[in-house]
């Protein structure tokens, strides 16, 4: 039977009625199988044998009440008197299909088709879709084929058809250009019969966060028969632990599911389904952690939430974008990929569609944005693929536009559903939900070492804390990412008040300032420059900021001239502009500017260019309004190098713009 998604999880439908059976299975609207034999019954039909038609009525009673194995056993006893019965080998089929015996099916159909192929040619379209499901596609192609070459076939089901022969003879040639990755189940310590799917790994890969689905206890007031919860495992010698419950500050008893975090895991974003509060049938929530301890549940309200289905939420890494599925109104197909902004007030904005390029006619679903926050990966049971759900990627432009969305071939996708995925930072690994044969059962979560055609670009990041230089304390301060060359800021947080952590992603191709700015001290200033990112690491450290005293004095290194000359350059602009800040906010401090260089070339020539250097960072203080009697400046030239002048590292670090607080 099709499968319909909650939350996370994954449900058996309903079955639809009888003589739909077939609406369901072809896609679109053939006379049924059933509905054929009962008209049969009153008029002339293949078998002669009163025998076989006495037992072929009988299966037919059975079979209209959902008695597949009796239906099954009277059409075999029908066949018996009557080899040649054409009725009864078809609905023989339809009793196998039930019943999830898929080839028996095939060949039921296949045996009537032999006995008269004219009798009922939608049998080849059936067959097709029994193949593609079992992942037998050279066969599905046949049939569909054998299909179109039907006679009386109506157009427009031939063109379904050929739509059909499309999809399948993608499957043929992603299921023959296999990629060199190898799933590997993650064991009994993480799955299980029930189903898991990965949520999250951290940037270390040691902690894995997974949503388990389980049955609900006696008492549930839900209706529903399963239950999501949270659970948490750490990797130790190359191993996953046993699991652990993550449990949040959510009542026990309501339903939670499609759980993320943000990058820094300070923000837990889920959806509650059925909740008194809700909008629609399920909302989106979030939870925020300071220090140690997670807060209230919040919902996000609208116009996140509607009237309709919204769920599956997911965070961009640098903490602007949501991204979500929702089945509300305005949509291309069933439950389509949403995104919204957040805005200046910290609210967010209205949601607007991804568009052609993802979502489809059918159902798009897990939206993940890895935190390159450029490349999309979601599941989808409409797109070109393999199975039923299949696993999807999409790359954003510089205009903001997404490419046409990109199957992740085989074996990351199989005959059956991949139905999320979560990659490392670095882009080395990814781990996946699958229902795929040789699993514990149910959904599985796979890890895979990724390849090129289906990697994120590499990240790295700053994780660290802030402290005051002297007490050690943890401070709550502005950490800023800033792009050089853009002049945009694009990570701003502030660290924990409680222990003074933060964690912000460097993102491939851009040269950084990196600032650390907090009133009554000081601001830190690193120059980060990620455009050779295979050259950059992580920083994971604890951060001073140095009180605003005298004698206390500071580096500027997102400071910029052109060799040899000494006019700022526009990229300095966002230091100057905190230095000024600074100054502003703290009008009994004066200051000079110290400048620096290398050994390079004479005293007197370095001497120079370190006066002229610190006279441009003067000026461009003057001209921000700081008063002149606040201002002085010196030059050094090479005398006092904080670094070993035989490097090109240690002559860069001597060339250097000082404030010293006076």
């Amino acid at each position: 039977m099709g499968r319909i998604f909650t939350g996370t999880q994954i449900h058996e439908d309903s079955l639809v009625s009888l003589f739909m059976r077939y609406v369901k299975i072809i896609l679109f609207t053939f006379i049924s199988i059933a509905a054929l034999l009962s008209e049969a019954q009153e008029s002339q039909v293949s078998s002669q044998n009163k025998k076989a038609l006495k037992l072929y009525r009988s299966a037919e009673a059975a079979f209209l009440t959902g008695s597949w194995e009796t239906a099954e056993l009277s059409l075999k006893k029908a066949i018996k008197k009557d080899p040649e019965f054409v009725e009864a080998w078809l609905l023989l089929g339809d009793a196998y299909s039930e019943t999830g015996k898929m080839q028996e099916a095939v060949d039921a159909y296949k045996q009537a088709l032999k006995i008269d192929s004219s009798f009922f040619p939608y049998a080849y379209y059936i067959i097709g879709n029994l193949e593609f499901k079992q992942g037998n596609y050279e066969s599905a192609l046949d049939a569909y084929k054998s299909f179109i070459a039907s006679k009386g076939i109506p157009e427009n089901e031939i063109s379904e058809a050929a739509e059909k022969i499309k999809r399948t003879e993608t499957a043929l040639r992603i299921s023959k250009n296999p990629l060199l990755v190898d799933p590997v189940n993650l064991g009994d310590k993480i799955n299980s019969a029930s189903d898991e799917y990965v949520n999250f790994v951290d940037e270390d890969i040691t902690q894995l966060y997974l949503t388990k689905k389980e049955a609900n206890h006696a008492n549930a007031t839900d209706g529903n028969p399963f239950k999501e919860n949270f659970y948490t495992a750490f990797l130790h010698d190359g191993a996953w632990d046993s699991l652990t419950r993550f449990n949040l500050t959510v009542n026990q008893q309501r339903n939670i599911g499609g759980m993320s975090f943000s990058i820094d895991r300070k923000q837990i974003y889920f959806t509650g389904c059925s909740w008194p509060e809700n909008y629609g049938s399920c909302d989106l929530y979030q939870i925020v952690k300071t220090g140690n301890n997670w807060g209230r549940v919040h919902n996000l309200g609208t116009p996140v939430n509607t009237v309709s289905w919204d769920s599956q939420p997911f965070l961009s890494s640098d903490g602007k974008t949501l991204y979500f599925t929702s089945r509300r109104q305005g949509g291309i197909g069933g439950s389509d990929i949403w995104m919204s902004e957040k805005q200046a007030d910290g609210n967010w904005g209205m949601p607007v569609n991804l568009g052609n390029n993802i979502n489809t006619s059918g159902n798009e679903m897990a939206p993940y944005i890895h935190a390159d926050t450029k490349t999309l990966y979601f599941s989808s049971d409409t797109h070109e693929g393999l199975g039923g759900y299949d696993l999807f990627m999409s790359k954003k432009d510089e205009n903001g536009e997404w490419s046409k969305a990109k199957n992740l071939g085989s074996p990351v996708n199989t005959k059956e559903n991949e139905l999320n995925i979560f990659i490392s930072m670095d882009a080395s690994k990814a781990w996946i939900s699958s229902d795929r044969e040789g699993g514990k059962g149910g959904f599985d979560i796979y890890e895979l070492e990724t390849v090129a055609s289906i990697q994120p670009e590499p990240v790295v990041y700053v994780k660290g804390r802030v402290v005051d230089q002297i007490t050690r304390n943890p401070l709550q301060a502005l950490v800023e990412l800033t792009n050089i060359d853009k002049q945009k800021i694009v990570v701003s947080v502030t660290s924990d008040p409680i222990n003074g952590s933060f964690f912000i992603p460097l993102y491939p191709g851009v040269n950084y300032a990196f600032h650390i700015n907090k009133k009554g001290y000081l601001f830190y200033s690193e120059h980060m420059n990620l455009i050779d990112t295979l050259s950059y690491r992580p920083i994971n450290k604890t951060f001073e900021l140095t009180p605003l005293q005298k004698g206390n004095s500071f580096v500027l290194h997102n400071i910029f001239f052109d060799f040899d000359k000494y006019t700022l350059k526009p990229s300095s602009y966002t230091e100057l502009e905190l230095l000024a800040n600074m100054l502003k906010n703290n009008p009994e401090i004066h200051i000079r500017i110290n400048g620096h260089t290398d050994n390079v070339g004479s005293d007197d020539y370095n001497r120079q260019l370190s006066e002229n250097r610190a006279r441009a960072v003067y000026n461009y203080l003057m001209q921000e309004g700081i008063d002149a009697d606040r201002l002085t400046y010196k030059s050094y030239g090479a005398t006092k190098p904080v670094s070993s002048n035989d490097t090109p590292e240690g002559r860069a670090a001597n060339r250097r713009t000082e404030i010293e607080i006076l």
